[in-house]
């Protein structure tokens, strides 16, 4: 339990003041004589007591004492001292401030963002070991660059186990696949430390790697569902960050590469740590309130407005058929082209990733206030150019483009990501992630391919990348020109079958 305590020297009216229940970071109700607990606000314990004595005719010695205990596992060690000093600021006006948001975010939600953010991690390593390690893999089995594009592209077809599982997600609830798919994921990358052969680790990393896809895409699901709609974009790029801070636990761990030949398997066994998490947040994350709201009304099918899917399918195929030859490929063209040992690509990949947490928060809180597709379309333009010029950059061109490109594309990507949920119904929402998943892996698949066998032709990434980036410039056009703007509005707005919450 976290205590704040403060003595005021106050007038009768200032004491009035104090007195009000607060209608900032919490609401408040009185609970007796100078007393007030949480009516709905981000802490699981909280109350409020004054001790007031008069000193004289106008003046009064307030002893404003504050008792709580932060919704937010894990992380909370992060916001108890911020939340500290605002609880003892004698302004009580609502305002956004550069840790927390305006509006109001109750008890459950802050859980549940907790778990998830936790989660994510593992989602973030799961996401990006193969295309990680899969160069040093390649170095062991005597494998060349049509062989490791060829094997990205076919631990794809794992997305299938996801999409046939996922939709069960509109039926029993978020939280038991969201559990189950990171359990399961973990699990079979494991398997991968045994491989002996690039054909064997491509089997096991595309179940692993098709669950930890659909685990991102449920975790987006879960944010969306249950934060206000203020802040959707801004609560994404928190996932996001942590993330991407599992994907920076592997490149932190990829100098154990260069230990020997096989030393990339290490990476495959660490996940199991993950597995304690895990049965911790099976016990810590509630059900999402639209999803416990749409459980007690009628079963039947609910309409998917095809356009709506079909224009994000578009962005799903156009945006990754580039971004997973941009991303994947990078280390072979670090270590191949340009001769980067593990150690050094470990580096760089660090060192372009360390300011993305501004770029990411700052993408989630424009698009919360300006809107969607100027982030968006912003993001694509500049990320995607800056990303195919790095396979023909050196020396600083080669820092410079790499940070454009990643910071670029990560606050598009923030300010895009909420779609996939917003435009649909609470229980067509993790079938329709699915199917976007395996449209999303279907590109993919395509651009590794392409990029793979160009590559061999013409004795570089590069040209093959530059080919591919008419993708992200066609979806940038659509962006612009199709897409709604969904920024402040709720999910019933678009979706008005749905039962409203609170």
């Amino acid at each position: 339990m976290t205590v704040v305590s403060r003595t005021h020297q106050l007038t009768e009216q200032e004491l009035a003041t104090l007195r009000e229940p607060r209608r900032d970071l919490l609401n408040e109700h009185p609970d007796g004589t100078d007393r007030w607990l949480q009516d709905r606000g981000p802490f699981r314990i909280y109350e409020r007591s004054l001790t007031v004595e008069q000193v004289d005719d106008a003046t009064y010695r307030v002893e404003e004492r504050t008792e709580f205990k932060l919704a937010i596992p894990v992380w909370s060690a992060i916001f108890v001292p911020l939340m500290k000093r605002a609880l003892a600021d004698t302004d009580r006006q609502p305002r956004s401030r550069l840790w927390w948001p305006r509006e109001l975010i109750d008890s459950r939600a802050t859980t549940i963002l907790g778990v998830v953010a936790v989660i994510s991690v593992a989602a973030g390593y799961l996401g990006v070991l193969i295309g990680q390690t899969i160069t040093f893999a390649a170095e062991e089995f005597g494998a060349n660059d049509a062989d490791q594009g060829r094997t990205l592209a076919a631990i794809r077809i794992g997305i299938v186990v996801s999409v046939i599982f996922i939709r069960r997600a509109d039926k029993v609830g978020r939280r038991p696949l969201l559990i189950g798919f990171a359990a399961s994921s973990i699990v079979i990358t494991a398997l991968g430390a045994l491989a002996p052969n690039l054909f064997t680790l491509g089997l096991t990393q595309a179940v692993a790697r098709g669950l930890a896809t659909g685990l991102l895409t449920l975790i987006t699901l879960a944010v969306t569902e249950e934060v206000p709609a203020e802040v959707r974009s801004m609560t994404i790029g928190l996932v996001t960050l942590t993330t991407g801070f599992g994907g920076g636990l592997v490149v932190m761990a990829l100098s154990l590469a260069d230990i020997s030949d096989g030393a990339w398997r290490l990476l495959y066994v660490l996940p199991l740590l993950f597995l304690p998490v895990i049965l911790w947040a099976w016990r810590s994350l509630p059900e999402t309130r639209r999803f416990d709201a749409a459980a007690v009304v009628d079963t039947s099918p609910v309409h998917v407005d095809r356009r709506r899917f079909w224009l994000l399918a578009f962005t799903a195929f156009g945006s990754t058929i580039f971004l997973s030859p941009a991303s994947q490929l990078l280390n072979e063209y670090l270590n191949d082209e340009l001769g980067f040992s593990a150690a050094r690509i470990s580096l760089f990949r660090l060192v372009i990733n360390l300011p993305i947490a501004l770029f990411i928060l700052g993408a989630g809180f424009l698009a919360d206030r300006t809107g969607r597709r100027p982030v968006g379309s912003i993001g694509i333009a500049l990320g995607a150019s800056a990303s195919a010029l790095m396979f023909y950059s050196t020396g600083l061109w080669l820092w410079i483009s790499a940070m454009v490109g990643t910071w670029m594309l990560a606050g598009a990507y923030t300010a895009l990501r909420s779609y996939q949920s917003e435009l649909f119904p609470t229980k067509a929402r993790a079938r329709v992630g699915g199917w976007l998943d395996l449209i999303a892996v279907s590109g993919s698949a395509v651009g590794l391919l392409i990029a793979g066998e160009l590559a061999e032709r013409w004795g570089s990434l590069g040209p093959g990348i530059a080919v591919l980036l008419i993708g992200p410039l066609l979806v940038l056009v659509s962006v612009i020109v199709f897409y709604p703007e969904t920024a402040k509005a709720e999910l019933e707005d678009f979706n008005p079958g749905d039962p409203k919450v609170r």
